[in-house]
C-alpha cells in the first residue's frame, strides 16, 4: 500500500512539473513584462520633496538671472499626459535626468570651490538622481525601450563669485522642481495606462 501512495504521488508531482511550462508560458507577455512605475514614482517624488526642501532653506527668493542654456526645455502641459507613450516617455526621461546629474555635479565642485555649506543636502540629491537614473535605466531595457544618446551639456565655467553660485543653485533647482513634477505626473499617468 506505502508503494501506492509513494508512486502516485511522485507520478502527480511529475505531471504537475511537466505542465510548468505550459502554464507559465500560458500568461501574455505583457504582464511578464511591466515597468515598476510605481517604484519609479516614489523615487521621483521622493526627488521632488527634497527639492522643494532645498528650495525652501534657500537664502534667497527673487528672480535669477538664466545662466544655463542646456538644462532640459520644460515644455510640456497636462493635456500632453494623455498622449504619453511607456517606451519614448521612459527614454526621454532618462535623457533629461541625465542632463540635471550633469549640472548638478557642475554644482557640487563649484559649491566646493567656494566652501559653500548652504546647501546641505546636495550630495543627498545627486545620490538620488543616479539610483533614480539607474532604475530608469532597467525599466528601458526591461520594456525594450529606444535608448537615447547622453546629453553632452555645455556648462559655464565654475563661478568665480559665491554669489554666483547661489543664484545658480536656485536656478537649477527651480527647473529640477519642474521636471520632477512632470516625471511624477508621467510615471503615474502611464501606471494607470498599463
Amino acid at each position: 500500500m506505502k508503494l501506492l501512495v509513494d508512486s502516485s504521488s511522485s507520478l502527480l508531482f511529475s505531471l504537475l512539473l511537466a505542465q510548468l511550462p505550459i502554464l507559465t508560458s500560458a500568461l501574455p507577455v505583457h504582464h511578464r513584462r511591466i515597468p515598476d512605475l510605481e517604484k519609479l514614482t516614489n523615487q521621483t517624488r521622493n526627488l521632488l520633496k527634497l527639492t522643494q526642501d532645498l528650495l525652501k532653506d534657500h537664502v534667497i527668493d527673487t528672480d535669477i538671472e538664466h545662466r544655463f542654456k542646456s538644462l532640459p526645455a520644460m515644455t510640456n502641459r497636462a493635456s500632453d499626459l494623455s498622449t504619453l507613450e511607456l517606451k519614448s516617455t521612459l527614454s526621454q526621461l532618462l535623457v533629461d535626468l541625465q542632463s540635471f546629474e550633469v549640472h548638478f555635479d557642475w554644482l557640487n565642485r563649484a559649491s566646493r570651490k567656494h566652501k559653500q555649506a548652504a546647501l546641505p543636502k546636495l550630495g543627498e540629491m545627486i545620490s538620488h538622481i543616479k539610483s533614480l537614473s539607474a532604475s530608469l535605466l532597467r525599466q528601458i531595457q526591461k520594456v525594450d525601450a529606444p535608448r537615447l544618446p547622453s546629453p553632452t551639456p555645455s556648462l559655464p565655467p565654475l563661478p568665480a563669485f559665491q554669489w554666483d553660485v547661489v543664484q545658480s543653485s536656485l536656478e537649477l533647482l527651480q527647473q529640477f522642481r519642474l521636471f520632477c513634477d512632470w516625471a511624477s505626473r508621467a510615471l503615474l499617468t502611464l501606471k494607470s495606462k498599463i
